[in-house]
C-alpha cells in the first residue's frame, strides 16, 4: 500500500507559502520555520571502544577534526585502496564509475572492508555514497538495474510511486553496503536545457512539481535507512555552463528566490538532512565567487531557509573551482571557513587537504568552535551521540 508521509504533507504547506510569498516579493524566512535535521540511520554510528558514544567535538585533535570534514572521492574499482583514509577517520566516501552487473558481491565485501578499517581505528563510521538520481546519473544501474531519469519519474510516476520506488532502491543500495545517496536534484530547469543533462536530471521547470518530487525521493530514502542529499543549492537549473568543467553563472538571487530557491525551501522544511553546496556564481549573492565558496551563501542556507543539517560542497576538483586559481587544499579551507561542513575533494589531494585544514585549524584561519559545530552536525546527521561531560 502506498503512503504519503507525513514530512511530505507538511512540507506542502510550507512550499503553498513559500509560492505566495515569492510571488509578493517577500522573503523565503516569511515562510519556512526552523526545523530539526532528520537523523541518519543509528546502524551508521561507530562508538569508542566500550561506548555507546564518542567523545564531544571540543575534545578531538584537530587531525581528527581536519578528516571528519572531508568527503573523499574514489572509485568503485578500487575501494580498498581508501584504506589509509578510512583508519584516519574521513567523514565519508563518494564512489564513482559503473561497476559491470557482476560486480555487487565483490563490492558488498570491499565496502564493509573498508567500515571494518575506520572501525578498527575507532573512527566514527564514514559515510559511503554515491550519485543514484536514475536516468543518465545512476552509478549502480548494471549491478542493481535501471531506473528513470527525475524527469521520467515526475513525468510517469506520482510522488507515491516516487517514494516506494526509492524505499526500494534504497534498501537495495543499503544491502551492498551504501548509506548516502547524492540525490534528489532539487534545480528546476527546463526540458530543453543542455547543461549538464539538467532535462533529465530535474524533475521539472515547475517548482511545485520539482518541490513534491524530490520531497518523495527523499522520503523513500530515508525510509530505507539511506540518508538523502539536495542538491545544488542555491540551483543550477538555470545555470549558464557546466560547474564540473569550468566557471558557470546563475540568475540573479532575486529570480533564484522566486524559483530556484523553493524546492530547496519545501525539502529543508520536510526534514532534508544534508544539501550540496554548488559552484555558480550567483549575481547579488556570491560576490564574484563560486556559491561553495561564499560566506552570503551558508548564510542564506542557515538564516533564510533555516537549514540545520550537514552542508556540503560539491566536488572541489571541478573546473568552477579550478578556475578560480585555488587548489582543492585551498578551497577546503575557503569553503569550510565560509560555512560548509563538510568539502569533497578527490583521493590524490587528500594529504595536502589535510594537512591544510589542520594548519588553518592551528593558526585560527579556520575557527575551531565553527569546526566542531560542524562535526557536532556531521555526528547528529549519522546517529552517533556525543558524550555527557
Amino acid at each position: 500500500m502506498l503512503r504519503t508521509p507525513r514530512p511530505l504533507l507538511r512540507a506542502g504547506r510550507v512550499l503553498a507559502c513559500a509560492l505566495a510569498t515569492a510571488a509578493a516579493g517577500l522573503v523565503l524566512a516569511a515562510c519556512t520555520a526552523p526545523q530539526r535535521p532528520s537523523p541518519g540511520p543509528t546502524t551508521t554510528t561507530t562508538s569508542e571502544p566500550g561506548s555507546a558514544c564518542v567523545p564531544a567535538p571540543s575534545h578531538w585533535a584537530p587531525a581528527r577534526i581536519a578528516t571528519q570534514l572531508l568527503m573523499v572521492i574514489g572509485s568503485f574499482t578500487s575501494v580498498q585502496s581508501l584504506a589509509p583514509e578510512a583508519r584516519a577517520g574521513a567523514g565519508g566516501f563518494v564512489f564513482l564509475g559503473e561497476p559491470a552487473a557482476s560486480a555487487g558481491p565483490a563490492l558488498h565485501v570491499a565496502l564493509a572492508s573498508l567500515g571494518s578499517d575506520a572501525d578498527g581505528a575507532d573512527a566514527v563510521a564514514p559515510w559511503m555514497s554515491t550519485d543514484t538520481e536514475g536516468g543518465p546519473v545512476s552509478r549502480l544501474a548494471n549491478v542493481l538495474g535501471p531506473i528513470p531519469s527525475a524527469r521520467q519519474m515526475a513525468a510517469q510516476w506520482t510522488p507515491s510511486q516516487v517514494e516506494s520506488a526509492m524505499e526500494a532502491r534504497g534498501a537495495a543500495l543499503r544491502q551492498l553496503g551504501i548509506t548516502m545517496d547524492l540525490a534528489p536534484v532539487l534545480d528546476t530547469a527546463e526540458p530543453t536545457d543542455p547543461v549538464a543533462d539538467e532535462s533529465q536530471r530535474s524533475f521539472s521547470a515547475t517548482p511545485a512539481v520539482v518541490s513534491a518530487y524530490g520531497a518523495a525521493f527523499a522520503a523513500g530514502l530515508r525510509a530505507s535507512g539511506v540518508v538523502a542529499v539536495g542538491k545544488h543549492f542555491p540551483g543550477l537549473g538555470h545555470a549558464s555552463a557546466n560547474t564540473d568543467t569550468g566557471p558557470a553563472t546563475d540568475p540573479p538571487l532575486a529570480q533564484l528566490r522566486a524559483v530556484d530557491l523553493l524546492p530547496f525551501a519545501h525539502a529543508v522544511a520536510a526534514g532534508l538532512p544534508v544539501v550540496m553546496v554548488g559552484h555558480p556564481v550567483v549575481p547579488g549573492l556570491s560576490g564574484g565567487l563560486p556559491a561553495s565558496l561564499s560566506p552570503a551563501t551558508y548564510t542564506l542556507l542557515r538564516r533564510t531557509l533555516h537549514f540545520q543539517g550537514v552542508a556540503m560542497t560539491d566536488a572541489l576538483d571541478a573546473g568552477a573551482i579550478s578556475a578560480t586559481g585555488d587548489t582543492e587544499a585551498v578551497a577546503a579551507v575557503a569553503a569550510l571557513r565560509s560555512g560548509a561542513d563538510m568539502a569533497m575533494v578527490d583521493a590524490s589531494t587528500w594529504p595536502l587537504v589535510v594537512h591544510a585544514l589542520v594548519q588553518a585549524l592551528s593558526d585560527g584561519t579556520l575557527s575551531r568552535p565553527q569546526a566542531d559545530e560542524s562535526v557536532r552536525r556531521i555526528l547528529v546527521a549519522k546517529g552517533v551521540a556525543a558524550c555527557a561531560g
